[in-house]
């Protein structure tokens, strides 16, 4: 069953295997399909999706995408080697590989 609708083949692909590193069996469809937008209509007719192959697994699966498209609440960090500012999101920073642990 289609479980994800998805804007382009990456966000597909980053979907599904954030569902497989759950063990929750999936595969991306219609990605072929997207490169015809244009000479077909733009929309769900022609996104790649996310395909659960496993109908008991949709309640994990639906939780998961849901936590993937919450925009990210931490807090930016300054690194104390470089003194870069880096958004929450992200343990290491950008700038000089520092960790935010060791931060």
């Amino acid at each position: 069953m289609k479980i994800y609708s998805a804007a382009n083949p990456p966000q597909a692909h980053i979907v599904c295997e954030l569902l497989r590193s759950h063990n929750i069996a999936c595969e991306v469809r219609g990605e072929g399909i997207f490169g015809l937008q244009g000479e077909i209509p733009f929309g769900e007719a022609s996104e790649p999706h996310v395909w659960l192959l496993d109908e008991n697994s949709i309640a994990e699966a639906t939780l998961l995408i849901k936590q993937f498209e919450q925009p990210h609440s931490e807090a930016s960090w300054s690194c104390p080697q470089c003194g870069e500012i880096n958004e929450g999101q992200f343990a290491i920073c950008w700038q000089c590989g520092e960790s935010m642990v060791e931060a």
